[in-house]
Parts: C-alpha cells; structure tokens; sequence
C-alpha cells in the first residue's frame, strides 16, 4: 500500500502485558473502579490484579472509546482488543464494562507475548481489506519509540495512532522493560534511518556550519 488508504472502523489495541500478583486496592490509583468509588464492593475483596500504570491505560481506552463512539460514522464497527494473560482479562473486562464499554465490542488476545507479536496479529488480519479500520495503539508513552519503529517497518499505508498513559514506576524498571519489547528493525526503518542521514550530510554541504564563520574571518 503506497498511500494510506480510506479507512473503515476502529480497532483498539489495548495493551495490558505485566507481570506481578494481587495488589491491595489502597496502592491503586484513586480513580480505579476497584476502589469502588460508586459504593461498589471491590470483586477481589481488597486485592486487585491490576497494578496503577495498567489500570491509567485501562482508563485511557475508556475514554478513547468513548470519543470514537460520540464521534465518529463508522463507531459501530469498533473493537476494543484486550492484550493480556488469561490471569488478568477478566478483571480488565470488567473495569472497560464498568466504564460504560459494551462487551459486544471486546475481544480478546492472550496469545501476544510482546507489542511486536500484537501488531503482527493484526497486520494479519487487516491485510487483505480495501478499506482497513483505523488503529489505536493504547499503552503507555514510554512505548513510542516502540510502536513508531513497528509502524515505519510494517504499516506504511495504514492509519496507526498512539495513545500512552502516564507509567510512574521508577526509570530502572522501565528501562528494563523497554529493552524487553524493542523490536527487530525491519528494513524499511533501516532505509528511514539512511535517507535522514543522506538528507542531513547534503544539508551540512550545502551550509556548512562553520561558513558564515570563515566568510567573517576573510574580511579586513
């Protein structure tokens, strides 16, 4: 695909890859449904499985969700994929219905080990449409390095948009984590890389840095 094509629907990938146990609620963000902020009784009776950065992506879907459906024409033909282990996506179900996302529109992924292996999973499956959905990517924002490499190696042609939740683990877990997901560069981000640099050597032939420095210096 040489241009992006005339999309049709919307798939929201939503993210929620992570290890650890049970949680008690009172780390949990104080916007989680967990915490039963509506007088509900937490499911787990005080121990969620989500941890805060999971649930901020949770609570970014949601309101992705609800823009797409308020707002644009082809909001029936939406899904919102749930990319996790089987130990948690029933609790990261019912947070999305909580939040007012239909079940009709869920579906599930916990086949995916990492962000790479989730966009091949639907590059599969878009492949072959005319008119392919428009695709959220809904992590958070430490993951744009990830998903641009992803997206200039595999989906040119395709509307891909990120949408990242702030992560307030410290920087060594996530660093450890980043290095985890980086993806192999395919060779359309390697021929990128070449052409920036190509385009950047002739520029510094053209103005060369230190010209305005040497015409002064020639003056009496």
């Amino acid at each position: 695909m040489s241009d992006t094509a005339f999309t049709y629907g919307n798939i929201l990938l939503l993210y929620c890859i992570f290890d650890g146990g049970k949680i008690p609620t009172s780390l949990s963000s104080p916007s989680s449904p967990s915490k039963g902020n509506n007088g509900d009784k937490d499911p787990n009776h005080g121990v969620t499985n989500i941890p805060d950065y999971i649930t901020g992506r949770i609570n970014l879907c949601i309101e992705t969700f609800n823009v797409i459906m308020s707002s644009k024409p082809d909001k029936h033909h939406t899904s919102v994929v749930i990319i996790s282990k089987n130990d948690h996506t029933q609790e990261i179900k019912e947070k999305l219905v909580a939040g007012g996302v239909s079940e009709q529109y869920l579906e599930y992924d916990s086949s995916s080990k990492n962000i790479e292996s989730a966009f091949n999973r639907v590059l599969n499956q878009i492949t072959k449409l005319a008119n392919p959905p428009c695709i959220y990517f809904i992590g958070s924002v430490w993951q744009k390095d990830i998903f641009d490499s992803i997206v200039v190696s595999k989906f040119k042609g395709y509307r891909v948009l990120f949408e990242g939740a702030l992560d307030n683990r410290p920087f060594d877990i996530v660093q450890k984590e980043k290095r985890l997901e980086e993806p192999k560069k395919g060779s359309e981000y390697y021929k990128r890389k070449l052409t920036n640099k190509s385009i950047d050597a002739l520029l510094n032939y053209i103005f060369p840095k230190n010209k305005s420095n040497k015409s002064n210096k020639s003056k009496p």
